[in-house]
């Protein structure tokens, strides 16, 4: 414990917090990219949390809640256990694009479906490969942050493989996650990766660019940065009691898909709100005010995300729905 850790570009030793990079291949001027971390370690061996966001460009909240994870907890590494690293953005050009994916990355588009990426694959392929060779050395437990981006809102839920490192990080999240998401192992996402692995791993899901008025956008990074405290005091990370749901939602998702074209209008529905197989979920109406389609619950659930535009086209998402298939109590 006592010997200095290298983690890309950052060699640190116990009981420091220091910033760096995971470097990714260059680009055609020649110039150096790479990926900034902010690694924090503990005076004490412990589990090693990974925080990455920003997977999809457009969905910025992760950024964000790590900045306020550094400015507002004020965490001292001579009081934790164990190793935190703090990843903004794994898909920088599509971050700086405000796009899901790197625009100029034609066949390798999303970065949460290719993982963990490819040495000597398309271009976010390896940018992928070179943040998980860095990252699966050094992580135990990895948290990558998503959100609606520029097409939802999606409200406290958790995509989580069905293995007992996963289900405890999802529980440690804290009181308002109580909504699970089941996914499988294998390539795909980071957390599919890690829970074939054997580490627990979640795919988080909260907020979108639907709601960057007045400050909710601020709130929604302050959820998410407190739900990283409650992660690290449930672990033993950092000091403190951590808080747990009293129940947790096991389910599975069916995103609704519009089957015709027209602007679609939600029909008073709240999001997490239960609700019955059949409950009218939204309509479309075409530009003479014809209801083209009535979208309905498929079971009994709660639509966990929503579409943040009225207009629609044939096959788009209208919303996230969870059927709820168990209640897991504590």
């Amino acid at each position: 414990m006592s010997q200095p850790l290298t983690i890309g570009t950052v060699t640190i030793n116990p009981g420091e917090v220091k910033r760096g990079e995971i470097p990714i291949p260059g680009d055609m001027y020649g110039d150096r990219r790479a990926l900034p971390i902010i690694v924090y370690r503990g005076v004490e061996d412990g589990p090693r949390l990974w925080i990455a966001g920003a997977s999809h460009g457009d969905e910025p909240e992760g950024a964000y809640s790590m900045i306020l994870l550094q400015k507002e907890a004020a965490m001292d590494p001579k009081e934790m256990k164990g190793l935190v690293v703090l990843v903004p953005a794994i898909n920088i050009e599509a971050l700086v694009g405000g796009t899901r994916g790197d625009p100029r990355d034609k066949f390798t588009y999303d970065m949460n479906r290719i993982y963990p990426g490819k040495p000597d694959g398309y271009p976010s392929e390896r940018v992928a490969w070179a943040y998980h060779k860095v990252m699966v050395e050094h992580c135990d437990l990895h948290l990558n942050i998503h959100s609606g981006g520029d097409h939802s809102y999606l409200d406290t839920a958790y995509f989580a493989s069905e293995t007992k490192e996963s289900l405890e990080l999802g529980r440690a999240l804290g009181p308002d996650w109580d909504l699970s998401m089941k996914s499988g192992i294998g390539p795909g996402s980071p957390a599919s990766v890690m829970g074939q692995l054997g580490k627990g791993a979640l795919t988080v899901e909260l907020g979108g660019w639907c709601r960057m008025l007045t400050t909710d956008f601020q709130d929604i990074g302050r959820r998410i940065k407190d739900s990283y405290l409650n992660v690290m005091r449930h672990y033993g990370i950092i000091p403190g009691e951590a808080k747990y749901p009293e129940k947790v939602l096991r389910g599975h998702q069916i995103a609704l898909l519009a089957n015709a074209t027209g602007l679609f209008v939600g029909e008073d529905i709240e999001l997490r709100k239960p609700m019955k197989k059949g409950t009218v979920v939204g309509r479309i109406y075409n530009l003479l005010g014809d209801e083209m389609e009535v979208l309905t619950a498929p079971e009994d659930g709660q639509v966990f995300g929503l579409r943040s535009k009225p207009m629609v086209i044939e096959g788009e998402w209208c919303c996230f729905y969870g059927v709820i298939d168990e209640v897991r109590e504590k």
